[in-house]
């Protein structure tokens, strides 16, 4: 369904913020834009959105959507106060990832202020979020989700829907990566192998995404492990780190054991202590092949 042009409000505008905003404002929608720190806001305005003077402004539209960049700065920035003064009808759209706890909180939070709550994390880097083409996890109340979705059909190629409680679709997300540490980390342990034996370890990376594992996470990470090469960072070992510790949090709230959380935490702090923190996760990938060498 297309979305009638209308105010909509987007409140944090880092790397992926920008670019799901920018889609919006493309769309010929009036994108009323805030950010803590002014220069992406005013980039956006520039293509044609309008500066908001703080989060009470992207509020006043009444369908928000933000993209903070850590749970804290969501409860932050969507305080008690900010939600109170939110106009009747008011709808905030949360893709950014944040715990399953973090996301009752906030369901609560918004609840009680009388402000509708959906959860939308998202599967794609910037170039994606840039062309449309993110994947959408979405969970909360369906005439909220129904409100939103033209423009997650303008944000996303594709939006899946997990149900009524919005942790539910954080969850999902925290799983989605869970599965790609695993990977990662299975890559740069069968890379080590075949580096110890002089093959040709960018053939084997080609042989994997054409044949069994299709797809971004083998085809683009593999070639970081491949070449060593973890700059620009896509998604920092830091942030990898943090989403590792949100599936360990999930799983332990649920009473699910993970034999393998430790292990993957273990080589997240030797990366982090190597130096890192802001290399693309990828880079996971040096623990394993230090630990290897003779």
């Amino acid at each position: 369904m297309a979305a009638d042009r209308e105010t909509i409000g987007f409140v944090g505008l880092g790397t992926m913020g920008e670019a799901m905003a920018g889609v919006l404002v493309e769309a010929g929608h009036d994108v009323v834009v805030w950010n803590r720190s002014p220069d992406a806001a005013a980039r956006l305005v520039e293509k044609g959105a309008t500066a908001a003077s703080g989060v009470d402004d992207a509020l006043a539209t009444t369908l928000v959507f933000s993209m903070l960049s850590a749970e804290r700065a969501v409860l932050d920035v969507f305080s008690p106060e900010a939600l109170a003064a939110a106009p009747e009808g008011a709808v905030h759209v949360n893709m950014a990832t944040v715990s399953a706890a973090g996301a009752d909180e906030l369901a609560r939070l918004h609840h009680e202020a009388g402000v509708g709550y959906v959860a939308a994390p998202v599967l794609g880097r910037s170039t994606v979020a840039a062309a449309g083409s993110l994947s959408i996890l979405v969970a909360g109340d369906e005439s909220a989700v129904e409100r939103a979705t033209p423009y997650f059909e303008l944000m996303g190629r594709r939006v899946w829907n997990f149900g009524s409680t919005p942790s539910d679709a954080n969850v999902v997300k925290i799983g989605m990566n869970y599965m790609i540490i695993h990977a990662l980390q299975s890559m740069s342990e069968s890379v080590a192998i075949l580096e110890a034996r002089g093959v040709d370890t960018g053939r084997f990376i080609e042989l994997a995404s054409d044949s069994l594992f299709p797809g971004p996470v083998y085809s683009g990470y593999g070639a970081e492990i491949s070449q060593s090469s973890y700059l620009p960072a896509g998604f920092t070992t830091e942030l990898g780190f943090k989403d590792l510790r949100l599936a360990i949090d999930a799983a332990d709230a649920s009473g699910v054991v993970l034999p393998t959380a430790g292990v993957l935490r273990d080589i997240f702090d030797e990366a982090i202590a190597d130096g890192q923190a802001e290399w693309d996760w990828a880079s996971i990938a040096e623990v394993t092949r230090k630990r290897s060498a003779h």
